[in-house]
């Protein structure tokens, strides 16, 4: 049993940034989620939390075909970490995605029936 595993509800923070073609795609991008603390007045809010994430293959295609910003979506990711030019990077790879509400814009108009 894999205990590196996060999932999470949330939403994606700008367009996804896709790289490369194939089995070689790429996809990142900042998921963001809310976490429930406690303020200076003991009063609970919302923190905002921005998660990298990272997608390949399949998953990558995925995500530059369906994913645009501001789109719900629930993912579960394993965390890893890694050493880049001596600095500490981390991320959550991507292992699964179920797609939600994708916001309406001019580029994107809701059906005539819809509107």
């Amino acid at each position: 049993m894999d205990w590196n595993q996060w999932t999470a509800v949330g939403k994606v923070q700008g367009q996804p940034n896709i790289s490369g073609d194939g089995d070689a795609k790429q996809a990142f991008f900042y998921f963001s989620v809310n976490r429930r603390v406690r303020n200076a007045n003991g009063q609970w809010v919302d923190k905002v939390c921005n998660a990298p994430v990272f997608a390949f293959g399949n998953k990558a295609d995925l995500i530059d075909r369906y994913v645009v910003e501001g789109q719900e979506l629930m993912i579960s990711a394993e965390y890893d970490s890694w050493e880049n030019n001596g600095a500490q990077q981390h991320g959550f790879m991507l292992q699964n995605v179920s797609f939600g509400f994708k916001p309406r814009n001019n580029a994107n108009p809701a059906p005539a029936h819809m509107q």
